[in-house]
C-alpha cells in the first residue's frame, strides 16, 4: 500500500506541475507582449496607409503644378516671342497667364499643406518602428525565459511520471483498479490513514462505531470508508 501512496503523490504532483503549466507567469508575460506588438502592428499599419494616402495627394498636386507651369511657360513664349500681334490676343493670353499664376498659387499651398501634415506623421512612424523593434526584442527575450521554463517543468513532468510508473508496478493490480476508479471524485485523497480516531479523508467525525471497526483491524490493512467511501489504511 505504501506504493499505492506514492502512486497518488505523484497524481497530486503531476496535477500540480499540470496546473502550473497552464498557468505559467512567463507564458501570460508573452502573450501580453505579443498582444501590444500586434496592437502596434495595427497602429503602424494604419498610419502607414495615411502617410500613403498624404504622401499621394502631395504628389498630384505637385503633379498639377508642374502642369501650370509648363503652360504658363507656354503661354509666355507665345506672349512674349512674337507669335500675337493682335492687342486683344494679347491681353487674353495675359489674362490666362494670371489666371494659372494664381491657381499655381493655390496648388503649392496644398503641397505645403501635405509637407506640413506628413511631417510629423513619419516622426510618429519612425517612433512607432523604434518601439516595434524594442517590442521584437522583448519578445525574443520573453519567448526564451518561457521556453527555459517550460522545459524544466516538463522534464519535472517526465521524472513524475516515470515515479509514478514505478509505483504502480509495485501495485497489486487490483487494488490499483479500485484507486483509478475513485480518483476522480476524491482526486488527491483516494487511500488516507486512520489517525487513530477517524478517516483523514473524511469531511466530518467518523462515527464512534465506525472508527471501532477500524481500531479493531490489523496494522496496515485497509477497508472502504462506510462514511466517504474512500480506502482507508489502519
Amino acid at each position: 500500500m505504501e506504493a499505492l501512496f506514492a502512486v497518488q503523490e505523484e497524481d497530486t504532483n503531476l496535477r500540480q506541475l499540470q496546473h502550473r503549466h497552464e498557468h505559467l507567469p512567463e507564458a501570460e508575460h508573452l502573450a501580453e507582449l505579443k498582444a501590444a506588438h500586434a496592437a502596434q502592428a495595427a497602429a503602424q499599419q494604419n498610419l502607414a496607409a495615411e502617410c500613403l494616402e498624404s504622401m499621394q495627394r502631395q504628389k498630384r498636386y505637385e503633379q498639377e503644378v508642374a502642369a501650370v507651369e509648363a503652360r504658363i511657360a507656354d503661354l509666355d513664349q507665345k506672349l512674349y516671342g512674337g507669335m500675337i500681334t493682335s492687342p486683344k490676343d494679347a491681353s487674353s493670353l495675359g489674362n490666362e497667364i494670371t489666371l494659372l499664376k494664381e491657381r499655381q498659387d493655390d496648388l503649392e499651398e496644398k503641397v505645403l499643406e501635405y509637407m506640413e501634415i506628413l511631417e510629423p506623421l513619419n516622426e510618429q512612424l519612425e517612433e512607432m518602428n523604434r518601439t516595434k523593434e524594442e517590442q521584437e526584442k522583448e519578445i525574443e527575450q520573453a519567448t526564451a525565459v518561457f521556453q527555459k521554463t517550460e522545459a524544466e517543468l516538463l522534464d519535472d513532468k517526465s521524472a513524475a511520471e516515470k515515479r509514478r510508473d514505478a509505483a504502480a508496478e509495485q501495485t497489486d493490480p487490483g487494488l490499483l483498479a479500485r484507486y483509478e476508479g475513485l480518483r476522480r471524485p476524491f482526486g488527491a485523497s483516494v487511500i488516507v490513514h486512520f489517525d487513530g480516531h477517524s478517516c483523514q479523508g473524511c469531511p466530518t467525525t467518523m462515527p464512534a462505531m465506525e472508527a471501532d471497526r477500524f481500531k479493531g483491524m490489523d496494522e496496515g490493512t485497509m477497508s472502504d470508508c462506510n462514511e466517504c467511501g474512500r480506502l482507508v489504511v489502519r
